[in-house]
């Protein structure tokens, strides 16, 4: 698949939507905050994309994390997202302004108009793979250097093993949690309903 369609106008709707329901340290223009992300990839190959262009963007989004409310995940995102709901205390990535913005979003660019390819973010080189990978690693690195206090983890207990070695948690998440800042981590090990429970 390609570029998520109307990618620009679900980001900004998203920034827009979010600064009404939460408080940012500062206000954001949201049309500025897309042509900083866009211009990440829009008008250029995959290839060509730099990758230390996320990290300018990832630090115009950056927001505190209070302490005791990081809660990572590895195999239960719905229920990890639904959890921090009813736990009304806690934070995922994607419950906060940075991993709100792209949750769930595609996003790939080419040289040819528009910029913005619609149809495939396959490159033959596996660009592509690498710069999602580049980003989300980003993204998740500074969530887990951003945590304090008590981590919450939520595993999947269905899946073998529940704490895998080739996880974005277990990868880029966990060696980025910082020891001094990290009082406690408490681990949460669920099951898929109607499904064997390995670990």
């Amino acid at each position: 698949h390609g570029t998520t369609a109307n990618i620009k106008e679900i980001f900004t709707g998203r920034c827009a939507d979010y600064q009404t329901r939460h408080r940012l340290p500062r206000p954001i223009n949201c049309n500025q905050l897309w042509g900083a992300f866009s211009s990440i990839f829009v008008n250029k190959s995959p290839c060509n994309v730099t990758i230390s262009e996320y990290d300018n963007f990832i630090n115009q989004i950056a927001v505190p994390i209070p302490k005791d409310q990081a809660t990572f995940w590895s195999g239960t995102y719905s229920f990890a997202n639904l959890y921090i709901k009813v736990a009304g205390h806690l934070q995922t990535l994607e419950s906060l302004f940075p991993g709100y913005l792209v949750d769930g979003l595609s996003w790939c660019g080419q040289e040819a108009p528009p910029g913005i390819n619609y149809q495939s973010c396959h490159h033959p080189q596996g660009c592509d793979s690498r710069n999602t990978f580049n980003f989300w690693s980003k993204m998740l690195s500074w969530f887990a250097r951003s945590a304090s206090g008590t981590v919450h983890i939520v595993l999947n207990a269905s899946r073998v093993p529940a704490f895998s070695s080739n996880s974005f948690f277990a990868r880029v998440e966990f060696p980025s949690l910082v020891k001094e800042k990290v009082d406690k981590i408490k681990i949460i090990v669920v099951h898929d309903l109607n499904s064997k429970v390995n670990q």
